[in-house]
């Protein structure tokens, strides 16, 4: 024996105004229930993927008064959870109907899987197309020579943290992210030489990218290209780590943060560390008594 219970609707249609939709929505997350967060972010939410491909785990949603949803981080946006721990939620909220938002590979619930699957991430930035690819593609490879002289900073003037890679002299840079990382930058308004500068580093066995900034390109290779140089190339080592030094101990807060993970992640810079300080100490006695 067994009881079924039936629910006849007159009709099919719920109307309810913005603020009850919104009330309605947040009485479900407060009782551990996110399947209406996750219709809402789909239609109305914020999806940063760069954000999420960093490790910066934000859940926020657009409305006309933020404070009804969470923390406002705009006029008109409202901060409603952080953290993988939400993305997750997301995901698990979905059920059956997650199937189908893969097969409509639907933007913000890539995000959702880049943030919850890692082996949808690895995937991911496997097979994700590079700048420098997009670029070459819109307007065709130009990696003719060019005389090594025209790859000094006269375009850009000097700079500090300068390392000569391949012939080409390019500038340090600290990258902001959960971790930090370092990369070597040129920066040129000319597209033909930023593919040239590029294709000298390939050559070299680098992976450079290509990216716009403003109205010049950047021409950049990363952190993992940069330490294999220093591996092997003791003046390109003595500059990162000198960069390093000066940023851990004269930079802005952030940038001293940066600098010291790096330094203490890599056994590579840890042993002249010290050296290095004394270094930056003589050259700030040094400019003083200028």
């Amino acid at each position: 024996m067994s009881v079924e219970v039936v629910i006849k609707a007159k009709s099919w249609r719920q109307r309810r105004s913005k603020n009850e939709a919104i009330d309605l929505v947040m009485n479900h997350l407060k009782r551990g229930e996110w399947a209406p967060v996750l219709t809402m972010w789909l239609g109305d939410g914020e999806a940063v993927r760069r954000d999420v491909l960093r490790g910066e785990y934000e859940l926020v949603i657009a409305a006309k008064e933020p404070w009804r949803l969470g923390s406002s981080v705009s006029a008109n946006e409202a901060l409603v959870a952080r953290g993988k721990e939400a993305f997750r939620r997301l995901e698990e909220s979905a059920g059956i109907y997650g199937e189908l938002l893969d097969l409509l590979k639907a933007h913000k619930w890539i995000d959702v899987k880049l943030a919850t699957d890692d082996g949808f991430r690895a995937a991911f930035k496997l097979n994700k197309k590079r700048s420098i690819d997009v670029l070459r593609e819109a307007f065709g490879r130009n990696d003719g020579e060019i005389p090594t002289e025209q790859f000094s900073h006269a375009e850009d003037g000097p700079r500090r943290g300068a390392v000569a890679v391949a012939g080409v002299v390019m500038s340090l840079h600290l990258v902001n992210g959960t971790g930090g990382s370092l990369r070597a930058e040129r920066y040129t308004r000319d597209l033909g030489k930023a593919f040239t500068i590029a294709g000298r580093l390939e050559s070299a066995g680098l992976r450079p990218n290509v990216v716009r900034s403003g109205p010049k390109y950047v021409v950049y290779i990363a952190t993992t290209d940069l330490l294999r140089l220093a591996e092997r190339d003791g003046e390109i080592r003595r500059a990162m780590a000198l960069y390093l030094a000066e940023k851990a101990k004269n930079g802005t807060p952030r940038q001293k943060e940066l600098a010291e993970k790096i330094l203490q992640r890599y056994p590579l810079f840890s042993i002249s560390y010290h050296l290095l300080e004394a270094i930056i100490a003589m050259r700030s006695q040094y400019c003083v008594k200028r």
